[in-house]
């Protein structure tokens, strides 16, 4: 074998990989947002009570429209319930209160969700 040969790259064959939209993968969506929130809990060291069941099943009505919708949900749910107050929460994501409000008033979260000191 010459040098030349072990040097040229293989042809392979392109195989597109599908991955069916998140709306037809309901069976799979609590572990992958459980993933996401995992992620969120270890990021901002939130103890593992600020991302209950019913926030899981929370996402998964209000914010599993794509990944990266599923990543911010957690993401803001998890720093609202370390920080248990809005403005801390802003400050901890790294974004102003009023992103986080507007968030919070597009989506109504669960009674008892978040801690109510200072988000309501």
């Amino acid at each position: 074998m010459t040098s030349h040969e072990r040097s040229a790259p293989v042809a392979r064959a392109m195989i597109p990989i599908e991955v069916p939209p998140l709306g037809v993968r309901e069976t799979e969506l609590p572990r992958i947002i459980q993933a996401y929130a995992d992620d969120a809990l270890a990021a901002l060291h939130a103890p593992q009570f600020c991302f209950s069941d019913e926030d899981r099943d929370w996402v998964m009505m209000h914010g599993a429209e794509s990944l990266p919708e599923i990543e911010k949900a957690t993401l803001r749910i998890v720093a609202l319930k370390k920080s248990g107050n809005l403005y801390r929460a802003a400050k901890l994501l790294g974004i102003a209160a009023v992103s986080l409000s507007r968030w919070l008033d597009r989506r109504i979260l669960p009674t008892g969700s978040v801690p109510q000191a200072g988000i309501w």
